[in-house]
């Protein structure tokens, strides 16, 4: 079998084990939140709400059946691109409908905030790419930066940027910028700045990147095929940054559930109304289809960005097609 049959299976299996995923995580999340404590119906009608209201909703939303009917009537009804309707945030709204906007915001959150992680952390490893006792103190005070939670990083923040425009803007008789005082919701551009730094610098994201780009930058120098095109006297340059490519996508496909987890939080921190941000919202009122929805919509994209990144390292180097990575 020629390479192109070779590679058209292998992203073939891909496909399957994607949808196979994609269908073992849903289940997963639809029977966790099914399993909480209490009852849905209960928690959004008021105390003497007759029995048969409460019975009609919960058919209205697929409540009435046991976890399993339900969700497999949830599944066949997903699949059609229907997640339900809102029970509490938008009573009757459809689920698609109500956080396709938030969620397209929190993924330009999350994306643009690792690009310029990975940018970072490259940039520096270029810098730092020879280990030296010398750079410890650099790397350790990295370390202690940006070890802390993200919530932890975003209050700190937020009280640093207050105090400094109430001390150099505001008692200066300016006028303060139009997102002061953080937290607050405002249609300036900044508080989404700020939650994209603290996604980078909070859970460790950026060392862990740094890390791992430095390890395999070094590992790719000292491969004998750069020695030899250094022995020769050609520039290493354009031979490092090719094959330098598959580890970095590699890199944002690892990290990217690792910033998704953060942004729920930080969302909620800065009121940034996003999908993190509806996903607590919905947490809190017990709005049972738009969490699933949600989360629904987060682990497809994890696992369509795995997908992604596995066609694109193929591509790059069909090697990575005969190794299984």
């Amino acid at each position: 079998m020629n390479r192109g049959g070779i590679v058209a299976i292998a992203i073939l299996k891909r496909l399957a084990g994607a949808l196979l995923l994609i269908c073992g995580a849903s289940a997963l999340i639809y029977f966790t939140i099914r399993s909480a404590p209490g009852n849905a119906i209960d928690a959004i009608t008021p105390m003497g709400t007759p029995p048969e209201v409460q019975a009609q909703l919960a058919a209205d939303f697929g409540l009435d059946k046991g976890p399993i009917s339900g969700f497999f009537s949830w599944l066949a009804q997903a699949v059609q691109g229907d997640f339900g309707e809102s029970l509490v945030t938008s009573p009757g709204a459809p689920v698609l409908e109500e956080a396709i906007g938030a969620y397209v915001s929190t993924m330009v959150l999350a994306i643009i905030s690792l690009f310029v992680c990975i940018a970072l952390a490259l940039g520096l490893a270029v810098l730092l790419a020879e280990e030296d006792p010398k750079q410890q103190k650099f790397t350790g005070t990295l370390y202690v930066l940006t070890t802390a939670p993200c919530f932890i990083v975003a209050v700190f923040l937020i009280e640093a940027i207050n105090r400094f425009v109430q001390r150099f803007i505001d008692q200066a008789g300016y006028v303060p910028p139009e997102w002061y005082a953080l937290p607050k919701a405002t249609d300036s551009v900044m508080p989404m700045v700020f939650a994209g730094v603290v996604l980078i610098l909070g859970d460790g994201l950026f060392m862990d990147t740094f890390n791992s780009i430095r390890s395999q930058l070094n590992t790719l120098k000292s491969a004998q095929f750069i020695s030899a095109i250094r022995s020769k006297g050609a520039r290493t340059f354009p031979h490092l940054a090719r094959n330098m490519l598959v580890p970095l996508v590699s890199c944002f496909a690892a990290r990217l559930p690792m910033v998704l987890g953060g942004v729920v939080i930080v969302e909620y921190i800065f009121t940034l109304e996003g999908a993190g941000y509806l996903l607590l919202e919905a947490a809190r009122l017990r709005d049972f289809p738009l969490v699933v929805g949600i989360c629904v919509l987060f682990t497809v994209t994890v696992i369509v960005v795995h997908l992604i990144a596995d066609l694109v390292k193929a591509a790059i180097d069909p090697r990575e097609v005969a190794r299984g990575g």
